[in-house]
């Protein structure tokens, strides 16, 4: 599986909170809650001491050194130095909690700083050769299905859209059901891009599984390669979004989703960048004529 992680190099300043999000995935309870704790901001500063943490957590210095190694660190001096840093420049208004006393110049501002903090984090850690390698092998796919349940069925919806003004066929499906139908009969030379945030829905996992069984490639974008659906994927792109008191998780994983699905929609017109831009006035004609039309 070709998967976006730095090829398991520790990423430095903005980019080690969605890599310590990406690492969650697979921990056991008291592990998440670790890292959840040292995302918090205010938990963790350059003098806090290993036991401090520990009885903070009310777990033993062991756990943390553990869970310090398992995220890829040499040990809680270590990823001490990296969380401290990427505090340092973090901007914390994001993370903020609504207060009766927030003007709505206050709201819109934290819902917009929350916004590109989740962007530009993601881009701390996307992997360009990963959605190059994946739009290559959806642009020369021979059929091309999207996957997606709840929230993410509306993106794929979008992004279907996106990929019929230029010319590039697929096929998007509300139902869990359809969804089963279509891998059924997808075949070697087909391509499937699937989008879940939490990479663990039991009805999509079906869907990719059927897909994969069938010799169908598996394009994911998920918030973790380490989630069920990636681990079946060709090629993963990670959207580790943060969790907020704003919005909550999903709303900022849409935000980093369709931003991703962005860039690999101009990655797959730009196979055939002529061929894209022809289609697109094609289809901008039709678009022009339609609104002229109904007035």
């Amino acid at each position: 599986m070709i998967e976006s992680e730095l090829n398991g190099a520790i990423p430095r300043g903005i980019g080690i909170a969605p890599y310590l999000r990406i690492k969650q995935e697979g921990m056991t309870e008291n592990e998440s809650r670790i890292v959840e704790w040292f995302l918090t901001p205010g938990n963790l500063s350059h003098v806090s001491g290993i036991k401090e943490v520990a009885q903070s957590l009310g777990m033993s210095e062991a756990m943390i050194v553990k869970v310090s190694k398992i995220l890829g660190f040499s040990g809680f001096r270590q990823l001490r130095s990296a969380i401290v840093e990427y505090f340092d420049h973090a901007d914390h208004d994001i993370t903020a909690e609504l207060s009766p006393d927030d003007s709505p110049a206050d709201l819109v501002n934290k819902v917009f700083n929350l916004t590109v903090r989740t962007i530009v984090e993601g881009q701390a850690i996307v992997d360009a050769e990963v959605i190059q390698q994946a739009a290559r092998c959806f642009f020369t796919a021979r059929q091309r299905e999207l996957y997606g349940v709840g929230g993410s069925n509306s993106i794929c919806t979008d992004v279907q859209h996106k990929f019929l003004k230029i010319g590039i066929r697929c096929s998007a499906y509300h139902d869990a059901h359809l969804m089963m139908m279509s891998a059924s009969l997808l075949q070697p030379g087909d391509a499937a891009l699937v989008v879940s945030h939490s990479g663990r829905t039991t009805d999509l996992k079906r869907v990719v599984a059927i897909a994969k069984d069938n010799g169908a490639k598996i394009i994911c974008i998920t918030h973790s390669s380490n989630s069920p659906i990636a681990r079946l994927a060709d090629f993963t792109i990670c959207s580790p979004a943060p969790e907020t008191p704003l919005l909550g998780r999903n709303a900022s994983a849409r935000i980093l989703q369709l931003t991703l699905l962005d860039a690999f929609f101009v990655s797959v017109a730009r196979q055939d960048i002529d061929l894209a831009n022809k289609n697109l006035e094609k289809t901008s004609a039709i678009t022009q004529y339609l609104k002229r039309d109904y007035k």
